[in-house]
């Protein structure tokens, strides 16, 4: 199955305003924007990772990044207050269902596999507490079960989360195409190597209009298969009444 993959587009990451703004980050919104409208239109599911913090003790072994835990970033994508929030260019779809990275790391696997069945409606995404989606042992389960082998992957940021995720995927066999003009990193220089990194593992590179490109073309697909089974449907009609 092939999936878009969004990587943390969230307000606290894509604002200037943000707790933790990503240098840049709102010149990708307008292909965020139409990435999200092409799976829509394309009936692509739409997966990815979202940031959820708690600052509370018992998630202090999980937020270690955090500086009030002596990590080196400030409070960002705190739990039920704005900044947390997808912006608006990616929160297009129906619904949408998060995954909790629960304390005791059971994996719901029931709602896993009902989310699967509603893929085509309701994007799904996985929270976590660090930059690493597979810290959140249900979206390793949810890979296999879905049998994703094809990610479309953008967001952010480039050296950290987007990394790690196209790493991991890459690792587990998915073929990831990373759309270098719809991710944005924190610095040129972390940037520059988590590119290289990514490439080295088998990431491919394209633009944001190849991809929308692609969708005209399923699109026509999509069409001349329905036509296909229109003219089927009136074929096996006609024969059944010259019986």
């Amino acid at each position: 199955m092939k999936i878009f993959y969004d990587v943390d587009t969230q307000n606290d990451f894509m604002n200037r305003d943000g707790k933790l703004y990503v240098p840049d980050a709102e010149i990708i919104k307008p292909n965020l924007a139409k990435l999200t409208g092409c799976a829509i239109g394309i009936r692509v599911p739409i997966v990815g990772s979202v940031d959820r913090h708690f600052g509370t003790e018992e998630y202090k072994e999980r937020e270690l990044e955090l500086q009030r835990w002596s990590g080196p970033f400030p409070d960002h994508c705190m739990g039920g207050k704005y900044g947390q929030s997808k912006i608006r260019e990616t929160n297009l779809t129906e619904s949408r269902k998060f995954i909790p990275h629960r304390l005791d790391n059971k994996v719901p696997y029931e709602e896993l596999e009902k989310a699967i069945e509603k893929l085509e409606i309701t994007a799904l995404f996985f929270e976590k507490q660090s930059y690493d989606v597979f810290t959140n042992p249900s979206f390793e389960v949810f890979l296999r079960l879905a049998k994703i082998d094809e990610a479309v992957v953008y967001g952010v940021a480039t050296d950290y989360c987007v990394k790690a995720a196209v790493l991991g995927m890459q690792k587990h066999g998915i073929k990831c195409y990373v759309v270098e003009d719809a991710i944005k990193g924190v610095s040129s220089e972390t940037t520059g190597s988590a590119l290289e990194e990514m490439l080295e593992k088998g990431a491919k590179f394209v633009k944001a209009e190849e991809i929308l490109a692609g969708r005209e073309k399923e699109s026509l697909t999509d069409k001349r298969t329905r036509l296909e089974k229109e003219l089927e449907k009136v074929d096996r009609e006609i024969r059944d009444y010259e019986l």
